[in-house]
């Protein structure tokens, strides 16, 4: 678990309103044993250790003045941790630790084309890496490259299916079908709403996200005026999700 760092500055002070006065004493009548001392210093260890300041932690295991036959001594050590995190934690001088969530399992829809998944499970996790280091545009064209791979791959299942969709497209001169793997991600949204594949809420979601993803080309930017944020990554995440959802759904 990864404990922000709002509800960790809650918990220490909490834990020290519980081993010091205000005037800074320890309160050790409210200890009856060494032992009971000990588990609040596993208490704030766990607290910081969750919240990312592994360094005072690494710093109490370490300190003498835990190993002392002497509860007012104990708590005054841990009371001064608890003090030294909570001035990190104002000062912003711990930074918080970003996590990395592996995709859900797609080999469902991904075993129609050999080595797919592993490049959509390194992808998944790209796009996360790019959020968290505040490249949102370069996140949201991964998240569009997903779906897309994703939708083909759906469509490959089912191909007959898929070309019966009338949102297949058919070349022009000839009428004939256009081959799969040369759809658009727009078509191969169409195409998954119609044979339900999508519901149809999605399938409008999934657009909004096409619409973003081809932010790639430099000029539709600059026509469009997009200026991606932390806030448009989260809610392409939710429409991927989502997405994914319907897709293994419908297997």
């Amino acid at each position: 678990m990864t404990l922000d760092h709002a509800n960790a500055k809650e918990l220490i002070g909490g834990l020290l309103k519980e081993i010091s006065s205000n005037g800074g004493q320890a309160l050790t009548e409210s200890f009856s044993s060494l032992r009971a001392v000990d588990a609040k210093v596993r208490e704030a260890k766990m607290v910081l250790g969750d919240a990312g300041a592994n360094a005072l932690v690494e710093e109490m295991e370490r300190d003498s003045d835990f190993e002392t036959n002497s509860r007012r001594v104990r708590l005054e050590a841990l009371a001064n941790y608890c003090r030294t995190a909570l001035k990190f934690f104002d000062t912003g001088a711990l930074k918080q630790k970003k996590q990395l969530f592996k995709g859900p399992d797609l080999t469902k829809i991904t075993q129609v084309m050999p080595d797919l998944e592993p490049i959509i499970q390194a992808r998944w996790l790209e796009a996360q890496r790019c959020q968290h280091s505040s490249a949102s545009l370069a996140a949201v064209i991964i998240m569009g490259s997903i779906l897309e791979a994703l939708l083909l791959a759906r469509c490959s299942m089912s191909p007959s299916d898929a070309y019966q969709s009338s949102a297949a497209p058919k070349d022009r001169s000839s009428g004939k079908a256009i081959a799969l793997h040369e759809w658009s991600l727009s078509v191969l949204i169409d195409v998954s709403v119609s044979k339900a594949w999508l519901k149809t809420d999605r399938g409008g979601f999934s657009h909004a996200l096409r619409q973003s993803r081809n932010i790639v080309h430099p000029y539709e930017q600059a026509r469009s005026g997009a200026n991606f944020d932390e806030a448009t990554c989260k809610v392409c995440w939710q429409v991927l999700n989502a997405s994914v959802d319907d897709l293994l759904a419908s297997i």
